[in-house]
């Protein structure tokens, strides 16, 4: 049963523990291409950043964040290089990223790496807000992880910057507790589909 928290104001949840990932998956999922060690590093995403999908300015917004590296179709004016490649496509909620990714694969465009916020790594806490209740954003480059090394709670009564979002945890046992806490499921990012995401409502 979800945790009534209407009357705290701030609900600090993080545990203050970090859980080493064991092991690595030997098959390459898909829209993530090479080894691990060829992939551009995450960055920060502070500042007036726009997001490539709705145009809010990300740092104004809670919630999870996410970027997408593209070797082709860089966001226009995305002219700066992180790691031999061109910046990120970046976005100020999780339903942006996934939505600006399956448009992007329609017409042929594979990102070389995705990244969306780890609540496994970072402080993290809920606050209570007319729409629901918010967690908080965390937009430095540590705060990121590649989207296929996370477990992701959907349908949680938590909202980001458009509303529903998927809240990921590098550590599995992260999301199931924060699940029998906000309610919702956990699913793993192969399992996140363009329906999943036309289902929350959020873009």
């Amino acid at each position: 049963m979800h945790r009534d928290d209407s009357s705290t104001e701030s609900v600090p949840t993080r545990r203050a523990f970090v859980v080493a990932v064991g092991t690595v998956g030997t098959v390459a999922l898909a829209g993530c291409l090479g080894d691990d060690e060829d992939h551009p590093e995450p960055i920060a995403l502070d500042g007036d950043k726009e997001c490539d999908q709705c145009g809010m300015v990300i740092e104004d917004y809670p919630g999870p964040t996410g970027q997408s590296f593209y070797e082709d179709d860089v966001p226009e004016g995305r002219d700066e290089m992180v790691d031999g490649e061109h910046g990120p496509a970046w976005f100020c909620s999780l339903p942006c990223l996934y939505t600006y990714d399956f448009d992007q694969e329609d017409f042929g465009h594979e990102p070389i790496v995705q990244y969306a916020t780890d609540y496994s790594s970072v402080d993290w806490e809920v606050e209570e807000d007319g729409v629901g209740p918010e967690i908080s954003a965390h937009l430095e480059a540590e705060a990121y992880a590649d989207v296929t090394d996370l477990s992701f709670v959907v349908n949680s009564d938590i909202v980001g910057a458009m509303g529903e979002d998927l809240v990921g945890f590098s550590d599995a046992d992260d999301a199931d507790s924060f699940a029998d806490e906000y309610g919702g499921e956990v699913i793993g990012h192969g399992d996140v589909s363009r329906e999943l995401i036309d289902g929350l409502g959020a873009v």
